[in-house]
């Protein structure tokens, strides 16, 4: 192992393994590791959810996270991401910039009933988990479309509390190209300006949604490490077939080697050759990323309320990690990578980020 991925892995574990040595009851048919690792002793970080009440679809989607979940799993952070196109989305003419902010306004309510604390600096991701009585909340926005072109209006989102960004959604915007556009290129020069300012500004830049051509070239601009917060790797052979969401392992090298952290969901699907339809599968996806990345670069982003249109076997919400530690650990992953792989990894790059 190189010295410098074997530093972030001690910086990884050392971050995430954090026990608090309280006991805490299961429901029935909730899994106990055999290891003695309990969900509640690690610090669970989701880059990449929307909470109630933040969840924007016409009909409720039953893995949407809520506080009551968050605290009964005693998650250290959970990301409440507005929509930045949503919008457009709903058919909309008009203001994304606005819409956006009114989206925030619900994470700031949440803040001011003391049902969350924002996570606006370094500091706030160190409390211990015997003191968690209040999860953190990330504030974040998945569409860059929401700056309506305008960089002024990064900094009122950061002053707002944003402290992470999603450049681009379901649609090319005026910063770059996303997966499913039928182009690809570069950023655009406003989109090199973005880049720039949110690492300056301390918001993490999230490649999620970024087309191959794009993404190279934030990984140039950014001086900070990047992540993608959702996505899988393609299986062998079944690169540009099936969804355009997931990444090829060159793609996945890019991030890794700007020190940044590739997050894996729970998007279910079947390849000409392969299956990803169970918690089993997920986690001998996430050994492979082990092996390829290193497992400094590698954590889970649920985009719990998002929509998926189908979810692994097994998998309801956030609330049904458990049990995917547990097969995590059949799979051969230690009680550090599990650590490291849940929350540690993201909080160790947002914590940096955020300095």
């Amino acid at each position: 192992m190189k010295r410098r991925r074997f530093l972030g892995h001690c910086a990884a574990t050392g971050l995430s393994a954090v026990f608090c040595g309280r006991s805490f009851g299961r429901e029935s048919g909730e899994p106990s590791l055999d290891a003695g690792i309990d969900a509640t002793e690690l610090l669970i970080a989701d880059p990449h959810a929307h909470p109630y009440p933040m969840q924007g679809s016409r009909s409720y989607d039953s893995s949407t996270p809520t506080i009551a979940i968050m605290k009964k799993l005693n998650m250290a952070l959970c990301s409440f991401s507005a929509v930045g196109d949503r919008a457009y989305m709903r058919g909309r003419s008009g203001a994304p910039f606005a819409d956006t902010k009114e989206q925030l306004g619900k994470i700031k309510q949440l803040e001011e009933e003391g049902q969350i604390r924002l996570a606006l600096k370094s500091a706030d991701l160190q409390a211990p988990a015997a003191s968690r009585t209040v999860p953190a909340g990330l504030m974040a926005i998945e569409g860059g479309d929401a700056l309506e072109g305008q960089l002024q209006n990064l900094d009122v989102f950061h002053e707002y509390g944003v402290r992470l960004m999603t450049l681009m959604h379901e649609r090319d915007n005026e910063i770059g190209f996303n997966q499913r556009s039928s182009s690809d290129g570069p950023l655009t020069p406003f989109g090199i300006h973005v880049v720039e300012r949110m690492n300056k500004l301390g918001i993490v830049v999230d490649v999620a949604h970024a087309r191959t051509g794009t993404l190279k070239s934030i990984a140039e601009v950014s001086t900070m490490p990047l992540v993608d917060s959702h996505t899988s790797p393609f299986p062998p052979g079944e690169e540009g077939a099936g969804s355009r969401r997931l990444r090829t392992w060159q793609e996945m090298e890019t991030i890794a080697k700007t020190g940044g952290l590739v997050c894996t969901w729970p998007l279910a699907y079947s390849g000409r050759n392969s299956q990803r339809t169970t918690l089993t599968h997920w986690a001998e996806e996430i050994v492979l990323m082990k092996a390829r990345l290193g497992i400094e670069h590698c954590g889970l982003g649920t985009d719990g309320g998002g929509g998926l249109p189908r979810l692994v076997e097994g998998w309801r919400s956030i609330a049904s990690l458990p049990d995917l530690m547990a097969e995590m650990k059949k799979a051969g992953l230690t009680r550090e990578d599990i650590a490291a792989c849940v929350g540690g990894n993201f909080l160790r790059l947002l914590g940096k980020c955020l300095a």
